[in-house]
């Protein structure tokens, strides 16, 4: 179970996000609000789940109608009946996801270091042996602090972190396909993360239900679930 000043702190970052105040957040089995925040001009619908609650947040211009979509879920809303509900408008549904946090992480089991600007011709190269989409989703962000494990003089597995909301560093990863399994993404996981413990944050992991493997390294290096999220892109 999360240490409640992690949940205090995951709580005050959400409510920031959405918009709204922190005692609203997991109030009741559905809560639905007007995007505010980080959300303001999001073409979607966007929704959180914990502990049998949900929050949806919708654009002001579809409200209405999206909340009579909505409205046979009110009282059981999981993330497969939000999506249901909102199947005739949507154009892309992403999740649902597990968010995780974790305030101690697991040493690494393989060598790993920070990179640094030296390291931009390996780390071109391994963005160019990913696939687009994973590298989307998973590879590092611009001038985002980051770790990488090496073979010999490739770089095979980086993870890197956002700050959001001044609390939170957002932990993306990726591994070269060639060098999947073998655990070296968990390894660059454990190494930013405790990073960004040193820097006073709190490391988040975000990934899709879907993918086992992802799953399997937040559980392994100690980061527990917080809420589950869910993302409906409106047509």
């Amino acid at each position: 179970m999360l240490n409640p000043s992690v949940v205090t702190i995951a709580n005050a970052y959400l409510a920031s996000h959405l918009g709204c105040s922190p005692h609203s957040l997991f109030a009741a089995p559905l809560s639905i609000q007007i995007h505010g925040g980080d959300l303001a001009d999001y073409w979607g619908a966007f929704a959180m789940f914990r502990h049998g609650a949900a929050i949806v947040s919708l654009p002001s211009t579809c409200a209405d109608k999206l909340k009579g979509l909505l409205a046979k879920v009110v009282s059981d809303c999981s993330p497969a009946s939000f999506a249901k509900a909102l199947a005739s408008v949507a154009s892309v549904v992403i999740g649902p996801a597990s968010i995780g946090y974790a305030t101690a992480v697991i040493p690494p089991e393989h060598p790993v270091r920070s990179l640094v600007p030296g390291d931009v011709v390996a780390f071109h190269a391994l963005q160019q042996g990913c696939d687009a989409t994973e590298w989307e989703h998973g590879g590092c962000v611009a001038g985002s602090p980051a770790s990488g494990v090496f073979t010999k003089d490739q770089l095979v597995a980086v993870a890197s972190y956002e700050v959001w909301g001044g609390t939170i560093a957002h932990i993306s990863v990726i591994t070269h396909p060639d060098f999947r399994g073998q655990g070296l993404g968990r390894s660059a996981v454990a190494h930013v993360a405790r990073r960004a413990i040193l820097s006073g944050l709190l490391p988040q992991y975000r990934t899709l239900e879907s993918n086992a493997g992802s799953i399997r390294i937040a559980e392994s290096l100690g980061f527990q679930q917080y809420a589950t999220s869910m993302a409906v892109r409106l047509k």
